[in-house]
């Protein structure tokens, strides 16, 4: 199911990654993903040094990865970007998802805040356009997680809102 998922999707961004085909796979994503079955049971490993973790379900030779993402309600992800386009689809519980970009003084800002139940998706294009953070709400949120790369041997930037650092490193 997730190899039919993954090729459906590769048709719908032949034309090219824009916001127009990102909605159209997250509206994929949304369907598929209320199939039986669809998500495998399957072992989530630790994400970012903390309490958020995630399995890659596919990964093919161009990069297009598909993952689980199991976000924690203790604690909101760091802010981070994955050097990737994105879509990011809640299958279960609810997301509170944070968008951020570098305003013109150049400090990190959010640029828009949503709350994200079963079926609601957001797509993100390339950097820098890829900086977000996470956190379930009330409960864990689940989600699958499509990316144009495999965003987990690509390193990414996690930034520090209080002192202005950004650190580069692999996903941990």
């Amino acid at each position: 199911m997730v190899s039919e998922f993954m090729s459906r999707a590769r048709e719908l961004l032949a034309e090219g990654v824009n916001e127009r085909s990102l909605t159209a796979v997250g509206r994929l994503l949304s369907e598929v993903s209320r199939e039986p079955g669809f998500v495998p049971q399957t072992e989530i490993k630790s994400l970012h040094g903390g309490d958020t973790t995630s399995a890659v379900l596919q990964t093919d030779p161009d990069g297009l990865t598909l993952m689980l993402g199991r976000f924690s309600a203790k604690e909101e992800t760091p802010v981070h970007n994955h050097n990737s386009w994105g879509i990011a689809c809640v299958i279960q519980g609810r997301d509170r998802y944070r968008h951020w970009h570098h305003d013109d003084e150049g400090e990190l800002k959010v640029l828009y805040e949503k709350e994200l139940g079963p079926g609601s998706f957001v797509t993100w294009l390339d950097p820098p356009h890829d900086i977000h953070s996470q956190q379930g709400i009330g409960e864990p949120a689940f989600e699958l997680v499509l990316f144009g790369r495999n965003v987990m041997v690509i390193p990414r930037n996690y930034y520090d809102l209080e002192t202005g650092e950004v650190r580069t490193a692999l996903p941990q």
